[in-house]
C-alpha cells in the first residue's frame, strides 16, 4: 500500500467526543426522532432527559421504547432547564414559535428548514440573536461517515483544485411518512436536497447564482413537487449541478444516490446508502482517486443515519464546553442556505430564459 493510500484508508469518519454530557430535551416525536436522533444518541451513550410533543401518546412510545424517564406535559415544563441542549426536531412552520419561547442564552439544535421561508428563517435567527440564543442547524450531512472524511481529503489537498461536484438521486422516496409535507407550497428542495445545498456551499462557498426548478408527479399528487434540477454558477472552471428523483417506482435495480467531485488531482464518489430502501437503506460508501494511487475504498463504519446526528450533537456539546472553537452549522451560516434554497424557489417559479419562437 502506498503511503497516500494509506492517508485515504485512515480518513477520519468521526466527530470527537465531548469531555462531559449536558442532557438533551427533545422538542418533537415524528419519526425522524425515531429513526435518527434517539438512535443516534443512545449508540454515542449521550443521555436524553425528557421528550415533548403535542401528541403526548407519541412522546409516551418513543420514551417507552428508548428508556427515556421523563415525558412533558407542555412545552412550558419542557423547557425549564436552561443548562440542557434543546433538540427541536419540528416541522419548519412550529419552528419560530417555540424558537421564541425557549429561555435565554440557552443552546438548541435546529431542525431543517430554518421555516417555512427566507423571511421566516430570518425572524428565528433574529429572536436566537436577541435571546443569545447559541443555535446550530441540524444539517447532517456535514457529519457523515462518509463526507467527514471527504472534507478530510479535501484539506489535504488529495483532490487539487475543485471543479466538478454533481449530485444525482434517482430512488423511491416513502413521502407518506411525513403527512404536514401535504401542506407545503414546496417539498423536495427544503425538506430533501437543502441537504445537497448546504454541502455543496460548505464545500465550494456561496454561488453566485443558481437556475433551478422543481416539479410534481402525477404518482405523487397530493406534494407540491418532488424532484429537481438545479445548476449553480460557480464561474467559468467550476460545474456544480443535482438532478433528483424522487419518484423511481420500477425496483431498485436502477435506483442510485451518488455524488461525485473532482479536481486537478483527484475525485471522490460517494455513495448515499440511505436513500435506497429508506428508512433502513443500503450501504454508504466512498472511493477516492489522487495522484499516484488507483480508486481507493475507505471502509465507512456507520451509516448517514443515525451517526451523522452524534457529530452533530457532539460539535454542539464539545462548543457548550469550549472544545470546539466553532459550530459547523450555525444560525448565521444556514441562513445563507436559506437564502440559497429561496433562490432555488424564485429559479423555478420564474421559469428560465424564454426563447422566442415567433420568428
Amino acid at each position: 500500500m502506498t503511503e497516500k493510500e494509506n492517508i485515504i484508508k485512515n480518513l477520519s469518519q468521526t466527530w470527537k467526543v465531548p469531555s462531559k454530557l449536558s442532557p438533551i430535551v427533545i422538542i418533537g416525536a415524528g419519526g425522524i426522532v425515531h429513526d435518527a436522533h434517539l438512535p443516534a444518541y443512545e449508540k454515542a451513550g449521550y443521555k436524553v432527559k425528557g421528550i415533548y410533543d403535542i401528541d403526548k401518546s407519541k412522546a409516551q412510545e418513543l420514551a417507552k421504547k428508548f428508556n427515556i424517564d421523563l415525558v412533558f406535559e407542555n412545552l412550558e415544563e419542557a423547557i425549564k432547564d436552561n443548562d440542557c441542549i434543546f433538540d427541536l426536531a419540528l416541522p419548519p412552520a412550529n419552528l419560530l414559535d417555540v424558537v421564541s419561547q425557549l429561555p435565554e442564552n440557552s443552546f438548541a439544535i435546529l431542525q431543517k428548514p430554518l421555516g417555512r421561508t427566507l423571511e421566516e428563517g430570518r425572524k428565528i435567527k433574529k429572536t436566537c440573536d436577541e435571546k443569545n440564543i447559541t443555535a446550530s442547524m441540524n444539517f447532517q450531512l456535514r457529519f457523515s461517515p462518509t463526507m467527514l472524511p471527504l472534507y478530510e481529503a479535501i484539506d489535504k489537498g488529495l483532490l487539487g483544485d475543485l471543479v466538478e461536484l454533481e449530485v444525482h438521486v434517482n430512488v423511491h422516496t416513502p413521502w407518506e411518512l411525513w403527512p404536514f409535507l401535504k401542506t407545503l407550497d414546496r417539498v423536495e428542495i427544503p425538506l430533501h436536497s437543502i441537504h445537497y445545498i448546504d454541502w455543496i456551499r460548505s464545500v465550494l462557498g456561496n454561488p453566485a447564482g443558481v437556475y433551478c426548478q422543481s416539479v410534481k408527479h402525477p404518482k405523487v399528487t397530493e406534494l407540491a413537487d418532488c424532484r429537481s434540477s438545479a445548476i449553480f454558477n460557480y464561474g467559468d472552471q467550476i460545474r456544480c449541478c443535482m438532478s433528483i428523483n424522487h419518484s423511481h417506482s420500477f425496483g431498485k435495480k436502477h435506483q442510485n444516490g451518488t455524488i461525485r467531485l473532482e479536481g486537478t488531482e483527484g475525485a471522490a464518489i460517494v455513495t448515499l446508502g440511505l436513500l435506497m430502501n429508506y428508512p433502513e437503506g443500503e450501504p454508504e460508501k466512498l472511493e477516492i482517486i489522487t495522484k499516484d494511487t488507483d480508486w481507493t475504498e475507505v471502509e465507512i463504519q456507520g451509516k448517514w443515519f443515525p451517526d451523522a446526528f452524534i457529530g452533530v450533537m457532539s460539535n454542539m456539546q464539545r462548543f457548550k464546553n469550549g472544545e470546539d472553537k466553532n459550530l459547523v452549522s450555525p444560525i448565521k451560516d444556514s441562513i445563507h442556505t436559506m437564502s440559497l434554497v429561496d433562490a432555488c424557489g424564485q429559479s423555478s417559479l420564474d421559469g428560465g430564459i424564454k426563447p422566442d419562437y415567433t420568428k
